[in-house]
């Protein structure tokens, strides 16, 4: 491309154009034009009335992408550290109509560049990194679906030549993100009710701005009515690109498993809210009053509303999230505390935590009070003295909380929201990828179900009432029950333990028979497996009557202790030739190995065995080889003669080497004939 070149059409100039520019190594872009389209409105009766409208442009003028200067804005506070393409290249091309209308003429023409050419700068501009539809959707659907960047990266690169950088990558996820957004409310209502099949329930306030969304499926509902005695609360934040917080509600399940009951929506979590959604979940849930125990962190507006709405539930804060306050509350700062004060003190709360009796707990309170300063005592009983009940390990458990001492159920199930969900997500994406966790985590917990019918163990209890614990509990129930039934023995019974209950932290938690009372009943001489000792929620009949996996299906609960073992041998595999080579060589290695450390008796003898062994085989004969024993004389004679007649041989050889050795030694001096003749003799 050259100054004076004519087009007959301006496909034709971008056509010479692009090869040009991937020549030369060089971009441009527009810097002004004209089309004739607006020419030919401004003057109507113009000379480019008759112009071809292939031609497109009436003059158009590219300059290199480097060309032209910064120009700093008015209004710039010169607060940001920023860059620029435009270097001052004067590089361009002008491109006008002809007088008759009919072509496209190059009429000036600069390829004078003031800055570094090369194919690597080249292939960096944003130009010849731009990608094609095609090219962004199956970005798009890797990214989706959570594929490594830099796999997808290497991918993109292989497959279009260009250079495509890890930035390209999250700019195209961006721009396709806001592009697509979708937070239409009805819509994804819509979607809820009629894909998932969901209870929604939406909350406004007076000017009918949205204030939260509960969401309940069938598989929730269902599985809090079957185990309404635990929920777990609460939220994750920064999954929703409206800044909604997902509150959700969980429990546990007969064999000790999370179940999703509750999903909540909420714009903030002040006390109107929280209200509004524990209400709803009442509502739609009426063996909530069932509910015993509620395990939250310390969030008082959130316990608030749980009291109010519940108030037969006791409350229980999590372990973790106890220890993390004490941990952010006591500092030197806040607290005005020496370093040796502060850790002593995190030591006493950390103690406090970890009282299993109220006697216990007043003795290590006492001694907080002797040593902490005012500061702290006013803080610890402002905030923690009055409700001990819900913190201190030991009261927490009275509280039928099945063991449960931190929220680490909810910690796992959030883990895997974030590992689908990408951070501010719109509503309707939101929603498609939640139930695509909930699918994932319910199949697992389905699996582990079936799991319990499809397989029985190989080893059976040794001890009668513990099999038919087995047979009677499921197995997180019987795994610990069967820990406090083997310490039984090396117990002692409480002073108000009786043959069906027990004060102990472990009875009050579980509702499963303790130490305590297999101890006393063992005294008493009465049966060590009673159906009455345990809640029903922990029986295998109760969890298969329950789990949805079971629904429709009968499963019989067998007492069978026998248990037939199938041994399933493989088949041979079929050697190849190198296979057989390979370990027929290491058998071989093996062999000479032995023989070359045997005496030369032996070893004469063996390299005759095998020399037999290899031409019989050769032969395509078969051998039937005899090991030589004790009561086998005649053939043992024979070797030992054959031997002692090789030894003599042997020592006649060793003399007759040794006679050659003198004779050559005295012949050193002879004649080339006379030591040819004593070689001769000897040999």
């Amino acid at each position: 491309m050259k100054l004076g070149d004519t087009f007959s059409s301006f496909e034709a100039f971008e056509s010479c154009f692009t090869v040009y520019k991937d020549t030369n190594f060089v971009d441009y872009f527009t810097k002004d034009c004209k089309t004739l389209s607006s020419i030919n409105a401004k003057f109507p009766n113009g000379r480019m009335r008759t112009a071809s409208k292939e031609l497109k442009y009436y003059y158009i003028k590219f300059c290199c992408i480097h060309g032209g200067t910064y120009k700093k804005k008015k209004i710039s506070l010169d607060q940001r550290v920023t860059s620029t393409m435009r270097q001052g290249c004067e590089a361009s091309i002008y491109l006008k109509a002809s007088e008759n209308g009919k072509l496209l003429e190059i009429t000036k023409f600069n390829e004078n560049h003031n800055h570094e050419i090369s194919r690597t700068l080249y292939s960096h501009l944003p130009n010849q990194k731009k990608t094609i539809p095609e090219t962004k959707a199956i970005v798009l659907q890797l990214k989706d679906l959570k594929a490594n960047k830099k796999m997808v990266q290497n991918k993109i690169m292989k497959q279009s030549g260009k250079v495509i950088t890890l930035k390209d990558l999250s700019n195209i996820r961006t721009t396709a993100g806001n592009h697509y957004s979708k937070n239409d409310l009805d819509e994804v209502v819509t979607k809820l009710k009629e894909k998932f099949n969901c209870i929604v329930e939406i909350s406004t306030d007076e000017t009918n701005n949205l204030n939260g969304i509960f969401i309940q499926d069938k598989v929730m509902a269902e599985s809090f009515s079957s185990f309404p005695e635990i929920v777990f609360a609460d939220a994750t934040y920064k999954l929703l690109d409206l800044r909604l917080s997902v509150y959700v509600l969980m429990n546990e399940d007969g064999n000790g498993q999370s179940e999703i009951v509750a999903i909540g929506l909420l714009v903030n979590e002040e006390e109107i809210t929280l209200s509004w959604f524990f209400e709803t979940f009442k509502k739609n849930n009426p063996t909530s009053i069932k509910t015993r125990a509620y395990v939250t962190d310390k969030n008082m507006k959130e316990r608030n509303v749980i009291k109010s709405v519940f108030p037969n539930a006791a409350l229980t804060i999590c372990l973790f999230h106890t220890l993390r306050t004490f941990n952010r509350e006591i500092t030197c700062e806040k607290q005005n505390l020496t370093p040796k004060q502060r850790d002593d003190i995190k030591q006493i709360f950390q103690n406090l935590t970890y009282c299993k009796t109220q006697l216990e707990y007043d003795s290590v309170y006492h001694h907080l009070q002797a040593m902490a300063p005012e500061s702290i005592m006013e803080y610890y009983k402002k905030n923690w003295h009055a409700i001990r009940n819900e913190w201190v390990m030991g009261m927490t458990f009275n509280t039928v909380n099945f063991m449960n001492k931190t929220n680490y159920r909810f910690e796992s199930f959030n883990g895997k929201l974030k590992s689908v969900i990408s951070t501010f997500s719109t509503l309707d994406d939101f929603v498609e990828k939640l139930f695509i966790v909930l699918d994932c985590v319910r199949l697992e917990r389905d699996k582990n179900a079936i799991k319990l019918v499809q397989k029985q163990p190989t080893q059976k209890n040794t001890i009668p009432e513990l099999q038919q614990f087995y047979s009677s509990l499921t197995p997180y129930a019987f795994n610990s029950l069967k820990t406090q039934f083997e310490c039984a023995a090396e117990t002692d019974v409480l002073e108000k333990t009786t043959e069906n209950n027990c004060s102990c932290l472990f009875y009050n938690s579980m509702r499963l028979p303790c130490r305590h009372i297999f101890n006393l009943r063992k005294k008493q001489s009465l049966s060590l497996h009673d159906n009455s000792l345990f809640d029903e929620r922990w029986t295998r009949n109760f969890y298969y009557k329950n789990q949805r996996v079971f629904k429709n299906v009968e499963v019989i609960n067998t007492d069978n202790d026998n248990t037939t073992m199938t041994t399933l041998y493989k088949k041979k595999k079929i050697l190849t030739t190198h296979e057989k080579f390979c370990e027929a060589s290491i058998i071989g290695a093996k062999i000479a190995d032995l023989v070359s450390k045997s005496s030369n008796i032996h070893y004469h003898r063996k390299i005759e065995q095998l020399e037999f062994v290899f031409n019989t085989w050769l032969k395509g004969q078969e051998l039937s080889l005899h090991i030589l024993g004790a009561d086998d004389h005649e053939v043992m004679d024979v070797v030992e003669e054959e031997c002692c007649e090789n030894n003599d041989i042997v020592d006649a050889i060793e003399d007759k080497c040794d006679l050659s050795l003198n004779n050559c030694i005295g012949l050193m001096e002879g004649t080339d004939d006379e030591v040819m003749e004593v070689v001769e003799r000897v040999l």
